[in-house]
């Protein structure tokens, strides 16, 4: 799963640092094509906020992958190793859950666009909300890679107070 996970990651990071100049470039010769020429591009403005909004999703997942998010750590430091595990683990059973739900209605939502072409590009409305169900999709796949390790971190060190108290 690391290792599926690791190209994932990659993956994302790669699309990512392509979307975004992409976006600058795209709104920058926006911008200049209405102000100086007073002649803009149809497409332009949608397509940057389609480009934003992949963006945003993938980065949501890269962020939770490597551990960029915001945490509140008020609560957490109050607690021993145990409390710390246990917060930790029901956290992220928690975010597994509730991204794998999101994946579920997004794809439902997605799907349910394909009649409907957007204004300026002229293609399926699917395209654009296709970004929530993917991005949750991998976001699910790293909160469940956390989980996992967490849980494995927690039972090895189990085990090696057991081992150690048995000798």
């Amino acid at each position: 799963m690391k290792t599926l996970n690791d190209l994932i990651l990659k993956c994302c990071g790669t699309l990512i640092m392509i979307m975004v100049p992409l976006m600058t470039l795209v709104v920058f010769v926006q911008v200049v094509m209405r102000y100086v020429f007073a002649n803009p591009f149809v497409w332009a403005e949608e397509f940057s906020r389609y480009l934003l909004v992949w963006i945003s999703c993938l980065g949501a997942a890269y962020g939770v992958r490597t551990g960029m998010h915001i945490a509140v750590e008020f609560f957490y430091g109050k607690f021993n190793d145990t409390g710390k595990t246990i917060a930790s683990i029901f956290t992220h059973l928690i975010a597994t859950v509730f991204f794998t739900v999101c994946v579920i209605w997004g794809i439902r939502i997605a799907l349910a666009q394909w009649d409907q072409m957007s204004p300026g590009l002229q293609i399926p409305m699917t395209w654009a909300y296709l970004s929530v169900p993917v991005g949750f999709a991998i976001t699910t796949l790293f909160s469940f890679e956390l989980l996992v390790e967490e849980i494995r971190k927690r039972f090895s060190r189990r085990q090696m107070a057991i081992s150690s108290d048995s000798a």
